[in-house]
């Protein structure tokens, strides 16, 4: 008992809230980390949801004319790694996805890869505008079968998509951030090591 008595003269009340705000703020962390990771889990599945259908399968073809009157082929670039970036000159994060894109173009032309912009607008007359404005050393085409769109599955602008070597579309991507440049790299050269 006497032990038992010493115990209770040690016991300080005022040090025990300390210890339960201590352990609630563990808590509300622990349960914030939950949480976050829950919300990641569900962006993966709703990324997993978008997959987009035309993976694995072969590219399908795509005649567009180009800004001097031009028809070009994504067919006429077997051998080579592709990317076709779809694009309309009312998006402004296509501008961006295109500046980035030709520096991409002008890193890994010498390795095989070939970067065609392909508009999918209506109205040519100001596809051409925007076309003319942009800054790139790829082709911007023009105009388009209105069935582009279709055949490629284009929800959303810009989008864009790599087609490898044997002409089978490998990934596609839709909307553009800043920092998808560098994801962009790293899935094209690993593209062009095939």
């Amino acid at each position: 008992m006497r032990g038992f008595r010493a115990s209770l003269s040690r016991f300080r009340p005022e040090s025990y809230p300390v210890v339960s705000t201590s352990l609630l703020v563990r808590s509300k962390a622990v349960l914030q980390a939950a949480f976050a990771a829950l919300a990641l889990v569900s962006a993966a599945v709703s990324l997993a949801a978008e997959k987009y259908e035309l993976t694995g399968q072969p590219a399908p073809d795509l005649v567009a004319r180009g800004l001097t009157g031009e028809n070009v082929r994504v067919s006429e670039h077997r051998g080579e790694v592709v990317v076709v970036s779809f694009w309309s000159g009312s998006c402004n994060t296509c501008r961006a996805q295109l500046e980035a894109l030709d520096r991409i173009a002008k890193t890994y032309a010498s390795a095989g890869l070939t970067v065609i912009g392909v508009n999918l607008d209506e109205n040519v007359a100001r596809a051409e505008k925007f076309a003319r404005a942009q800054d790139v050393q790829f082709q911007l085409l023009v105009a388009t079968a209105k069935s582009t769109g279709r055949d490629y599955r284009v929800d959303r602008l810009p989008m864009l998509v790599f087609v490898d070597r044997a002409g089978v579309l490998r990934v596609a991507h839709r909307e553009f951030k800043k920092r998808d440049e560098e994801m962009y790299v790293r899935e094209l050269r690993t593209l062009l090591n095939e």
